[in-house]
């Protein structure tokens, strides 16, 4: 696909992504009895399952995890202690399938994920649906049933009444506000030109840079290839954003590639610090965090349960700025980043058949061969 047109798409895409957040149609006085109806026999199942049970979530939840479990007992009268594992998703999701295949019961009644994993969880079987979602979610979430979120905002298509979002990770800029922003680059071509030459830094992880391969599929690899062996060659140093962000800010470089919500957190832990972050004109690759009940839960009721209760305002409220919500959140941060957004080409791997073709290829054995040289291109510096 040439670059303009591919260009013109991801831009339309963009409005695509943020629309969820605009008023739906209620439901109407039927579907709201029939989800009451639902919500009470579900209840009731929780109530004969397992009161001790452990969940995984995503690592960013963990802070606010036993505050909810505290308002998820209050809200439903339940008494659950839901143990959190904590832990990277993919180790977890991992000993699930294991788990599965010899045909046992999982040790988490949900689990974290990010959205393009959720085809192979889906594809493999793996995931549990959840009857009834969307009277279930107008039941418990007073957004859903005013119409002001759309189901399809917290269950969004491809993993539609499997998996439910609950938060963000933005890829963007992070930068020292002793730089002059017009001086930075405003698309991620050019930061491969000298002039940036030892002035940014990048993280080590592939993610970003896999995504951004989208732009150049399939027949332009080679040119992203060399274009990201500039860059590795250009860069300061490579590492973790958290490492990095205050030494950026004492100006020992100017900017980095990473997720923005970190430099959101740093600021509303650091106020005034000299940092600041802004999204590339060329992309925007997003990653929604969600979560699922595996088949074979040990409390497939008290995990649907507390999975659609997590989308609940009480719930939402309880995330800092490091867990942006830009589907259907509510808080400063999730408005700030839909603010900083507009207009931008926002991008997901599961967004339409083209990026999941994309993801397809990525992770076949084709694929696999880019990802290896993705990594060397960017970790030159390390």
């Amino acid at each position: 696909m040439p670059n303009r047109p591919r260009r013109a798409f991801l831009q339309a895409a963009s409005v695509f992504a943020l629309a969820p957040t605009l008023v739906s149609a209620a439901p109407d006085a039927g579907a709201l009895a029939h989800g009451r109806a639902a919500l009470a026999a579900l209840v009731a199942q929780a109530k004969k399952e397992p009161d001790v049970v452990n969940g995984h979530p995503t690592l960013v939840y963990l802070p606010f995890c036993a505050k909810a479990n505290q308002l998820f007992n209050a809200h439903f009268g339940l008494n659950k202690t839901i143990n959190m594992t904590e832990g990277v998703d993919d180790t977890y999701t991992a000993q699930m399938i294991e788990t599965l295949k010899v045909g046992g019961s999982p040790d988490n009644i949900f689990y974290a994920t990010i959205a393009s994993d959720m085809p192979i969880y889906l594809d493999g079987g793996y995931v549990e649906p959840i009857n009834d979602w969307q009277a279930l979610l107008a039941a418990i979430n007073p957004r859903v049933a005013s119409g002001a979120v759309a189901p399809s905002s917290v269950s969004p298509a491809g993993a539609s009444g499997y998996g439910f979002a609950h938060s963000n990770r933005l890829k963007g800029v992070g930068f020292a506000t002793s730089v002059a922003r017009s001086t930075l680059p405003k698309t991620y071509e050019e930061i491969a030109d000298a002039k940036y030459a030892g002035h940014f830094a990048i993280e080590p992880w592939t993610s970003h840079w896999e995504a951004l391969g989208y732009n150049y599929y399939p027949h332009r690899l080679d040119q992203y290839l060399k274009l990201l062996d500039t860059i590795g060659k250009n860069v300061y140093v490579v590492n973790r954003s958290h490492q990095l962000i205050p030494r950026m800010g004492l100006g020992e470089f100017n900017f980095m590639t990473l997720n923005d919500e970190v430099v959101a957190k740093f600021i509303a832990d650091n106020p005034g610090a000299p940092v600041d972050y802004y999204f590339m004109d060329d992309m925007v690759p997003i990653e929604t965090a969600m979560m699922f009940v595996p088949k074979k839960s040990k409390a497939p009721a008290t995990a649907t349960l507390f999975l659609l209760y997590f989308s609940h305002p009480d719930v939402q409220a309880l995330r800092g700025p490091d867990a942006p919500n830009i589907m259907y959140g509510d808080i400063a941060i999730d408005n700030v980043m839909r603010q900083r957004l507009k207009g931008k080409p926002v991008w997901d791997w599961t967004m339409n058949p083209s990026t999941t073709a994309y993801l397809k290829w990525i992770n076949g054995d084709e694929g696999k061969v880019f990802r290896t040289k993705v990594a060397s291109a960017i970790r030159q510096r390390t």
